[in-house]
């Protein structure tokens, strides 16, 4: 351009550029997923980009992204990240990373790693990623660790590259203590590369437009999403609304108590009352606490910005030091997951009197349901590999509820055909499950049943990651409980959140929960009724039973 993009306040001008800071997130993504050696991050797509404005504030994020991510990025960034390297700490082709869970998500296996982006010798703004790697040592990714220590290694924050060169003795470490070195130092290489890439597109979008940095743009971009998230605050009225919730826990019932503050133009959410910490890898650290509270609040208030700091700027949160949701640093929190996916439904059910008609029912896929199958082929080679099992989403107020979808983590699936290459393992059965969605003028989503079977020679070492086995997916604004999940092997009950064996040809079976329902049974329409009988989604009893349908359809059916 002849003369450089000054004017913010166009809305034209915001909003192209704005979309163009999203496309570069978008093109690092790509080269993430594309390059990633290990199947959780190629194909679960368990990682984040992120573009961070010169303060360490989220700019701009890649479309497909984990919510708890995308909001522990930047809070790493701006707690940690830029006090312990300042700009005069930093050369070109630095890149920094830690998988410290007081620093980053939570939990060990993630790695939040920061790349300073240079213009004119100056760092003008940060690119960011997450990813969670296929090992990090310890124990193999699982709930039964009693204290951090035991789950594996961590690193503080240390120069990977130093000014584009390898740091050799910590690469030697890490991989040194893993079990899968090849696909961790591939997966790391991979970081680097999105993060190169959207240092490079944002260095040719600056000379496109002519500017020397992002601040403007940055300062633009926040104060009208911030605007915006106030704006939509102040349409509800003060007030404080709690709810409290069960969780199965490790060995013990986990009780989880939120009561949302709303004060004019701001939201304070408050976890007194929630359940102290627990001897096992289930407690959440502050960030990862935090992210999941503001996912909740952003898709009742303002779901269509996209997002970035402005967004978050007026919702704070707090738990009890000791507690679950704030635990002390030795704990262990590798499946931290379990209790953290259930704070979004937490919050919906504590806001139903409040926004009814934007609450959505308790979901099965909060948390994911995971399989952490470890194990030696017949070669002697070493083996590993997560597959997700999601449930039921929650109904919502006009849509029922969606079958087996990942909410609040939005991870995808490992592809069969791509989990059966990793692991020896054959998925003998993967069917949604009637009646498991919770009744209600809108249904909850369906749960599935899978069962794997083990083809290798040596025994296959699963680890289990599972919720709602004793306490179901809740539902709102009057709609009914889904169905509880379910572990066996070989037919047998099995711990839920333990270490399961599986002997040559030996199955294990799990059967993921069904959401929550929205509104009442009774207020159903027939045609709708009728159509689940015709999918079998429902059965004839369930039709008269629990809906109280008489119809030609459920008579036929009998």
């Amino acid at each position: 351009m002849s003369k450089p993009v000054t004017d913010f306040n166009d809305p034209i001008n915001l909003q192209v550029m704005w979309n163009r800071l999203i496309f570069i997130a978008d093109q690092a993504d790509n080269v993430l997923g594309k390059t990633a050696f290990s199947p959780i991050v190629r194909e679960n797509h368990d990682y984040v980009t992120v573009l961070l404005d010169s303060k360490g504030r989220a700019l701009a994020q890649c479309t497909w992204s984990i919510p708890v991510f995308i909001t522990s990025l930047p809070a790493a960034a701006q707690k940690f990240f830029l006090p312990k390297f300042p700009v005069d700490a930093l050369e070109e082709g630095d890149v920094l990373a830690t998988n410290d869970p007081e620093i980053g998500t939570g939990h060990l296996p993630d790695v939040t790693m920061i790349t300073p982006i240079f213009k004119n010798g100056k760092v003008v703004a940060y690119a960011g990623s997450i990813a969670h790697l296929p090992d990090i040592g310890g124990a193999p990714l699982h709930s039964e660790a009693s204290d951090i220590f035991e789950e594996g290694i961590r690193f503080p924050i240390v120069k990977l590259l130093k000014a584009g060169v390898p740091n050799k003795d910590v690469f030697d470490i890490i991989e040194a203590s893993v079990r899968l070195p090849t696909e961790v130092r591939g997966d790391l290489e991979s970081m680097i590369a999105a993060n190169n890439v959207m240092g490079r597109e944002l260095v040719k979008f600056l000379d496109e437009y002519g500017l020397d940095d992002v601040d403007g743009l940055a300062d633009a971009i926040h104060t009208r999403s911030e605007a915006q998230t106030r704006k939509a605050i102040r349409q509800w009225p003060n007030g404080k609304y709690s709810a409290e919730m069960l969780l199965d826990g490790y060995d013990i019932d986990i009780k989880l108590k939120a009561t949302v503050v709303v004060s004019d133009d701001s939201i304070h959410v408050d976890y007194a009352g929630t359940s102290p910490q627990v001897l096992h890898s289930i407690n959440c650290r502050t960030n990862y606490r935090y992210a999941h509270s503001v996912y909740a609040l952003k898709c009742l208030l303002d779901p269509d910005t996209p997002n970035n700091e402005g967004c978050i700027t007026p919702i704070s949160d707090d738990a009890p030091l000791g507690s679950i949701l704030n635990p002390e640093q030795w704990t262990a929190g590798n499946s931290r997951n379990l209790i953290g996916h259930a704070i979004p439904s937490l919050i919906f059910k504590a806001l139903e009197g409040v926004v009814p008609d934007k609450v959505m029912g308790d979901s099965g896929g909060a948390p994911i349901w995971a399989a952490n199958c470890v194990g030696r082929r017949d070669d002697g080679t070493q083996y590993g590999s997560v597959q997700n099992f999601h449930g039921g989403q929650g109904a919502r107020a006009e849509f029922d509820g969606l079958d087996t979808l990942s909410f609040p983590s939005n991870c995808k699936v490992t592809a069969i055909e791509m989990f059966e290459i990793a692991v020896p393992a054959l998925t003998e059965c993967k069917e949604l499950i009637a009646d498991s969605g919770g009744a209600g003028k809108y249904r909850g989503g369906l749960g599935q049943r899978v069962v794997l079977r083990n083809l290798g020679k040596s025994p296959m070492n699963i680890y289990l990651a599972s919720e709602r086995v004793r306490h179901p997916c809740f539902g709102v604004v009057e709609g009914q409980n889904g169905m509880a999940g379910k572990v066996m092997k070989n037919g047998q009950p099995q711990f839920p959140k333990g270490k399961v064996v599986l002997k040559t040809g030996e199955r294990l079976e799990v059967e993921t929960p069904g959401g929550g329902g929205w509104g009442r049974a009774s207020e159903r329409s027939a045609s709708f009724i009728e159509q689940d009988l015709a999918e079998g989604l429902i059965s004839p009893r369930a039709a008269k039973t629990v809906y109280d349908y008489k119809g030609a359809g459920a008579v036929a059916a009998e």
